[in-house]
């Protein structure tokens, strides 16, 4: 029996020469010019399968027919149809050859000979080579045109049309002010997600399809900083890394290219946005089964790691839950600090004594020492904002150069890069001096003295913000609060 294999990717459907119907075309006439039988031909199709991976299902029923001595010739278009990868190429031609069938190609002619193979896999290397090279220089082009502040490819952005000829984002008034109605939602009436969808689908506030906003794509619109003014190139790319799977890889963030579009909402809004679902998600209780006092609050005083908490069922009904240094985790190459493992129950109890301990004997130095610290951080506070919108200004200005070709992409790329982490960083540094700020105001001595309930003592430490440093190598349990 013969058989015609012919295959084409989808991204190469309009090919001149390389279409199904082409191939199979000639594949048939190459049939006859060898003078073989074309009633004891048979056709492996595989439409829309890549070459670099030898999974296709075509491909696959030729193999076992192969295996199973049925076939006699194999014809196939061109080797790079065969394959695109050359060590794939040089594997199928040698499961052919021992299958004792015949290669044929459309395009030349295939010799077994050792000059033939050697041929063979220079032709297949120079054929590799080239679509590097294709590749390296359509990546080329496409980074020149992000530095030069255009989109790659056309967006579909809720809040935004499309620009087709700037390859930019315009923004889209009716759907800008639900994108506003959105975070001032959960900015200023402390909405949640799950409110915010409830809310639109009772207003009759329906997406582009016309169907109610998901949860999803409101977390989308939340945590998408195109939103407050710059879409970010390069940042992620989409490895393919089997014939049916897809990963998304985060890039080096050195690599990441800024483009500048009309925002939306302002970039402190969007920052404190991001702060307050980071907040929310290491504070969610689905991240845990059971009840630790400490968790997120615990430090080793050996090596400095997290203490994480844990948890078993026995089988006799018994439960145990426990803190244990990070220190070592799954990398055996790294050695534990020796700062043994503690019952959660034990530890959460004892800390809280000692807590009380502290504030029982200590309240009026206790009450001197959070007016200074509250004192202290609103002079900090103050100077950490002045930098942030010196920042803010500075960056203002740099896109406003960029539009103006006043300062090249790189130039400009270079700075927004430096200036984003700089307003990440005084950011970050804001929020926690003025969570410290409210928690110094907040909680007095007689209220830490009077907590009994779980939940009391729990909200008082997260008001606190203090890390609990713990030393267990010796009796007893050495504590210390780190303010």
């Amino acid at each position: 029996m013969n058989a015609l294999y012919c295959r084409v990717s989808t991204d190469l459907q309009a090919e001149t020469g390389y279409s199904i119907g082409d191939q199979i075309r000639t594949c048939r006439e190459h049939v006859l010019e060898l003078g073989l039988e074309t009633s004891r031909s048979f056709e492996y199709i595989d439409d829309g399968y890549s070459g670099e991976y030898l999974e296709r299902p075509a491909l696959d029923r030729l193999r076992e027919d192969l295996r199973a001595k049925l076939i006699q010739d194999v014809i196939i278009y061109d080797p790079d149809r065969l394959s695109r990868n050359l060590t794939n190429q040089l594997l199928l031609a040698d499961e052919i050859e021992k299958a004792g069938a015949a290669l044929h190609f459309v395009t030349g002619s295939y010799d077994a000979s050792p000059e033939g193979r050697l041929f063979f896999s220079i032709r297949g290397a120079i054929s590799a080579f080239e679509k590097a090279k294709i590749r390296e220089r359509t990546l080329r082009g496409k980074r020149a045109k992000a530095r030069n502040g255009k989109m790659i490819q056309n967006g579909h952005a809720y809040g935004y049309d499309w620009d087709e000829e700037n390859s930019t984002y315009i923004i889209n008034q009716k759907e800008a002010a639900i994108v506003k109605m959105i975070y001032d939602l959960y900015l200023s009436r402390k909405h949640t997600i799950k409110d915010i969808a409830l809310f639109l689908k009772q207003q009759n506030i329906y997406n582009r399809k016309n169907s109610p906003f998901t949860l999803s794509m409101i977390y989308r619109i939340l945590t998408d900083e195109k939103y407050a003014g710059i879409k970010w190139s390069f940042n992620i790319y989409d490895k393919k890394i089997s014939q049916y799977r897809r990963q998304k890889i985060v890039r080096p963030q050195e690599e990441w290219i800024p483009i500048p579009i009309s925002p939306i909402i302002t970039s402190v809004e969007y920052q404190t946005v991001r702060q307050i679902l980071s907040e929310n998600k290491r504070k969610s209780p689905r991240n845990t089964k059971q009840q630790y006092l400490l968790r997120n609050f615990i430090q080793c005083a050996v090596c400095g790691y997290g203490i994480s908490a844990h948890h078993k069922n026995y089988s006799s009904g018994k439960e145990y839950t426990w803190y244990k240094c990070h220190s070592g985790g799954t990398d055996k190459s790294l050695t534990p600090c020796g700062n043994p493992a503690i019952s959660a129950l034990e530890l959460d109890n004892l800390i809280w004594k000692h807590l009380c301990r502290i504030t029982y004997s200590q309240k009026e130095l206790t009450s001197i020492l959070r007016q200074e610290i509250v004192l202290d951080n609103t002079a900090q506070l103050t100077n950490l904002k002045d930098y942030h919108n010196q920042l803010k200004k500075k960056q203002t200005t740099i896109l406003r150069w960029f539009n103006d070709n006043i300062l090249s992409p790189d130039d400009a790329e270079k700075e927004l890069q430096f200036l984003k982490k700089e307003l990440q960083t005084t950011f970050s540094s804001i929020s926690k001096l003025s969570s410290k700020t409210k928690k110094g105001l907040t909680k007095t001595p007689e209220e830490i003295l009077a907590a009994t309930s779980f939940a009391e003592r729990r909200a008082i430490f997260e008001n606190l913000g203090w890390k609990v440093l713990v030393d267990n190598r010796q009796k007893p349990v050495r504590i210390r609060f780190k303010i």
